[in-house]
Parts: structure tokens; C-alpha cells; sequence
């Protein structure tokens, strides 16, 4: 197992676990159609992965798990984003091993709070975590079908 920062020759293989990721992991929580459609709410990959800000986790040359963060533009907290594992992968400490690393990249930006957008499925992870629930919302996708997702946020 390696973790390190993604890099662009990973975009594609990141996509990939995104749509696996999903699609079986989130079936508990969602339906087909609304976990395709809720695809488009994942943005700014590129951009993590120019600010070396996406971590990923290697298995045999396979990425099987990817995770980051967004500082935003004071400086004094940061979004989680694009937390993802294969399946096959899952309940291993793969997700909690990216976070901490992204906690510990925080810290020494002097950042003070951490949101994200958990979906019903993350929600327990981020919990057991120490994050705290800030609201629960629907988000209307394209369709007009409802994502429910809640808020939640830590402090550092």
C-alpha cells in the first residue's frame, strides 16, 4: 500500500473509482438513477490535483482509494472533498489513513475548521471521526430528483 499525491496520469483511473465507488458502496443509501446523476456534484479533481491537495492510496499499481481537501481563500479552513474507496477495499483504514494525512497537512497551514458534504452513507465514517452534523439538505440535480446529504464540520 502507498499513499501519495495524485498526479494528472491519474485522472482517469480516479474517475473510475469514483464510478465504482458509488455505485456499490452507496446502493445502501440511494437509488441507481440518483447516484449516476449525483456524479455531477463531484468537481474540482484537476484543481486538488494541481495544489497537490488530492492524496491517493496504491494497491499493486491500482489506485483504490483517493481523498483531499480545499483551503479556502482565508486561509482559516478547508473543505474534505472527493473521499472515495473501491469496494473491495473497504473497512480496511484506507479513508481514515487519507484523513489523518489531510488533517496533518491542515494543521500545519494553520487551519482551524474542516466542513464537508457527507452523503448518507459517509455520514457514520465522518461521525466516528469526531466531525459533527451541521445540517442535513436536499440537493436538486439536474433531473430535479433530490440528493440527501448532510453538512457536518470539525474543529482543529
Amino acid at each position: 500500500m502507498n499513499i501519495r499525491h495524485a498526479k494528472n496520469i491519474d485522472l482517469e483511473k480516479i474517475d473510475s473509482l469514483i464510478k465504482v465507488s458509488t455505485k456499490v458502496l452507496q446502493a445502501e443509501s440511494y437509488s441507481p438513477e440518483v447516484i449516476e446523476e449525483a456524479l455531477e456534484l463531484i468537481t474540482g479533481i484537476k484543481q486538488m490535483v494541481l495544489e497537490n491537495t488530492l492524496f491517493v492510496v496504491e494497491v499493486a499499481g491500482n489506485i483504490v482509494a483517493c481523498g483531499g481537501y480545499k483551503i479556502n481563500e482565508k486561509g482559516k479552513s478547508a473543505e474534505l472533498k472527493t473521499f472515495f474507496v473501491h469496494h473491495q477495499y473497504s473497512r480496511q483504514g484506507l479513508a481514515s489513513t487519507i484523513l489523518r494525512k489531510c488533517i496533518e497537512k491542515l494543521k500545519l497551514e494553520r487551519v482551524k475548521e474542516i466542513s464537508l458534504v457527507a452523503t448518507l452513507t459517509g455520514e457514520p465514517f465522518y461521525r466516528a471521526q469526531g466531525f459533527n452534523e451541521s445540517e442535513r439538505k436536499s440537493i436538486v440535480l439536474s433531473s430535479g430528483a433530490s440528493f440527501e446529504v448532510v453538512n457536518m464540520h470539525m474543529s482543529l
